[in-house]
């Protein structure tokens, strides 16, 4: 019989559960097969192993173990921290930033599938978020929310009318699917031309440029909500990120 292979990626982590009495089931994100579920024996017991490798919007190098059905789960063999976010980790609006982004990246993540744009966009905000003495303009936050959105094929349509196609005269309104005139589509809250050009802007340009960039004054979690209609659940991150914010 032969050796199961072991194979050795860059991942972020995304997710954590406890497993059993010893170990953890471990949710990475990788470029090449996007989002995996692994399972990494007696990491709760044993500190030598894994250390404290195992956290949310860590970046590791690891070693998987493929696993032996379609729908099982991957090995994690071993794991090495290439960046903690430590800084982070010292101030809670930031953290709660983190935890966002995190979730929105790894929930948006095809399983089994390469994601290196999403894996790329997350790992770039994690380390943009861990070199700020605090928290960043809502600009930053938008431009995660609209790349990631792209990034996952679901790009809201923010140029012209997403219904009609035509030039975006007011009112606007912006739904799950875009901006759209009144007579067009009236859900979702109404936005000003100026709002609808920053949120472009901020999906357009380099998140580490977006940190100071004011916002105009607009619906908040209008990208969320977008992200939520598409995964049909909540953000479990928005609710103390949205606290931690006002």
């Amino acid at each position: 019989m032969s050796r199961t292979l072991t194979v050795h990626r860059s991942a972020i982590v995304v997710g954590i559960q406890n497993h059993r009495e010893a170990d953890r089931i471990v949710r990475l994100l990788v470029p090449e097969q996007g989002r995996i579920t692994s399972l990494a024996r007696s990491a709760r017991s044993s500190t030598k192993r894994f250390g404290g490798a195992l956290d949310i919007g860590n970046r590791l190098e690891v070693s998987l173990r493929p696993p032996k059905s379609a729908d099982g789960w991957w090995g994690l063999e071993s794991a090495t921290l290439e960046d903690g976010r430590i800084h982070t980790r010292a101030d809670l609006e930031r953290l709660a930033l983190m935890a966002y982004c995190t979730e929105v990246c790894g929930q948006l993540a095809r399983e089994g599938q390469a994601e290196p744009k999403l894996y790329g966009l997350l790992d770039m905000a994690l380390t943009v978020i861990d070199a700020l003495s605090s928290a960043p303009s809502p600009s930053f936050r938008v431009g995660l929310e609209t790349k990631a959105l792209t990034f996952a094929g679901l790009a809201p349509r923010l140029g012209t009318c997403a219904v009609c196609g035509e030039h975006l005269d007011d009112p606007i309104h912006l739904s799950p699917d875009g901006a759209a005139h009144r007579h067009c589509d009236a859900r979702g809250p109404t936005v000003t031309r100026p709002w609808l050009q920053a949120a472009e802007d901020a999906r357009r340009r380099p998140l580490k440029e977006s940190i100071d960039t004011p916002m105009p004054e607009g619906p908040a979690w209008v990208f969320a909500e977008a992200i939520e209609a598409h995964l049909a659940r909540r953000l479990r991150s928005r609710s103390v990120l949205t606290t931690l914010s006002r």
